[in-house]
């Protein structure tokens, strides 16, 4: 296999089918569409309810239908909600790429400033594995309340080195979604979440990137949890605790 196409096949898995919506689980929400600043047009869901908005940063697989029992959990905490696709999935054009993925998060960014006209300090982006590194790199260019890392790894190429170690990729990889090297160039409250038994993504390097990161910071260990098994296993106590840190914005280890 070519490393280009072992970098298709395992960074994004789009699909455009949607199989739950927000009133599937009694949320009242708006459908919206927004333009990157290279042309694209993206498809969301704007859930209002409180002061402060979660602007939320999928994984690699699926669309945002796949996330809206998160959104509910959420929104029970009393944040806002906004739900986008990144080009190439669900409703969204285009077709996903790197580069592609940072342009789509700061178009729901100018969309939810712009626009609807919420300050940067009462946004905050979450981000879930590969949406953990796509809010990083946004968290470079804007100042926000707080962020909260999910699942993070160090980097797409010491991923994949864990995953797929008898196939290793060459050093050209090494700048792909590094989150490593812009970690350290987040100047607010950052929180980073990860299942200290997480298969796909290593424990460790959630803790890694959680050292580098600048002293406003806390790190919350889900017992038990594996990759895709965050929220249920962290449960209320869980999005608790995010609620009482982007709040407080306390720095904890």
């Amino acid at each position: 296999m070519e490393e280009i196409d072992f970098w298709r096949k395992y960074v994004f898995s789009p699909e455009r089918e949607y199989w739950v919506w927000p009133e599937d689980y009694g949320l009242k929400y708006e459908e919206v569409s927004f333009w990157t600043s290279d042309g694209i047009l993206l498809y969301g869901w704007w859930i209002p309810r409180g002061r402060l908005t979660v602007l939320f940063a999928h994984g690699n697989g699926g669309n945002i239908s796949h996330r809206v029992d998160i959104a509910a959990k959420f929104f029970e905490e009393g944040f806002s909600v906004f739900l986008f696709d990144y080009r190439g999935y669900g409703k969204s054009k285009g077709r996903p790429t790197e580069k592609g993925t940072y342009k789509d998060a700061e178009g729901a960014v100018k969309y939810l400033h712009g626009k609807l006209g919420i300050p940067l300090s009462r946004i905050v982006p979450v981000g879930e594995s590969m949406g953990a590194a796509v809010v990083v790199e946004l968290c470079t260019r804007y100042i926000f309340r707080a962020v909260v890392i999910i699942s993070p790894a160090l980097s797409f190429l010491q991923a994949m080195s864990h995953l797929f170690p008898k196939y290793p990729l060459t050093n050209k990889f090494s700048r792909i979604y590094d989150s490593s090297k812009k970690i350290s160039k987040i100047h607010f409250p950052v929180l980073i979440i990860h299942g200290e038994k997480d298969e796909l993504v290593p424990f460790a390097q959630g803790k890694e990137l959680f050292r580098r990161a600048n002293p406003s910071k806390a790190f919350y260990r889900v017992r038990g949890a594996s990759h895709n098994d965050v929220y249920e296993k962290g449960g209320e106590r869980l999005f608790g605790h995010i609620r009482e840190f982007v709040h407080q914005g306390k720095s904890r280890s």
